[in-house]
């Protein structure tokens, strides 16, 4: 693993350990509506913000390897587009060392 693709996958590991948080607490609220979550790329100063319902968000995390960012931020030479709205995209890490490190970043159960 290269040390760009480590500080990659760490900082989406860290804006997913936040949004975990944020999804959490607005669980308990409406489903349907749109809360706001950080973007899940792997920029280090990132602080960009997409619209995202608990149930897009629910959909994303049924696999580690997705995230969601804001389209400007994909990363072409480790993940690839899988899922686009109008407020943000769903990447998915390529095989082998990204979608490793997802998986292995990731803090869910994979048996949830």
């Amino acid at each position: 693993m290269t040390e760009r693709e480590a500080r990659i996958a760490k900082n989406e590991a860290i804006a997913r350990d936040i949004n975990e948080g944020i999804e959490e607490a607005m669980a308990s609220l409406s489903p349907e509506g749109y809360t706001r979550m950080l973007c899940e790329c792997g920029l280090p100063d990132c602080e960009r913000k997409v619209a995202i319902s608990v149930v897009e968000y629910e959909r994303t995390r049924s696999d580690p390897r997705r995230f969601v960012v804001v389209k400007e931020h994909v990363i072409p030479d480790v993940e690839d587009v899988v899922g686009e709205t109008d407020r943000f995209v769903v990447v998915e890490k390529h095989e082998g060392t990204p979608a490793d490190v997802a998986e292995e970043l990731d803090r869910r159960d994979p048996r949830d």
